[in-house]
């Protein structure tokens, strides 16, 4: 696997369980600390206060609640984040439509290289 990810710490806001299997190990294979999933919005909020972390991997929905409010945490910090939704940009607020989106289910090559780019600034 690349080694521009190794050791990358990623933090993963997602409530699907399964989902959030699947992400854990294609990061780990992709040498990326995993730091989550985390499944709700309120633990998420709490999380991301206290975590240290590179980018940051968020769904839109979780269980109803929309993950906005993290997403903007994340812009104020300067936190680099990828959506990873069943959302399409049209769906969404226009304050993130440019933000980089993955549509699930994930493809793991695809993810990985979005996350280059969200690291490089690209």
């Amino acid at each position: 696997m690349p080694a521009d990810l190794d050791g990358v710490r990623v933090f993963v806001v997602e409530d699907e369980f399964l989902l959030g299997i699947a992400l854990e190990e294609d990061l780990k294979a992709a040498g990326c600390v995993v730091l989550g999933p985390f499944r709700s919005l309120a633990r998420a909020r709490e999380a991301a206060r206290t975590e240290v972390f590179d980018l940051a991997i968020l769904d839109i929905n979780l269980a109803g609640e929309l993950v906005y409010p993290l997403a903007e945490e994340m812009i104020a910090r300067g936190k680099p984040f990828v959506f990873l939704s069943g959302y399409g940009a049209a769906d969404m607020p226009n304050r993130f439509r440019a933000v980089r989106r993955l549509s699930k289910p994930h493809n793991a090559a695809l993810l990985l290289q979005e996350m280059r780019n969200a690291q490089a600034g690209g």
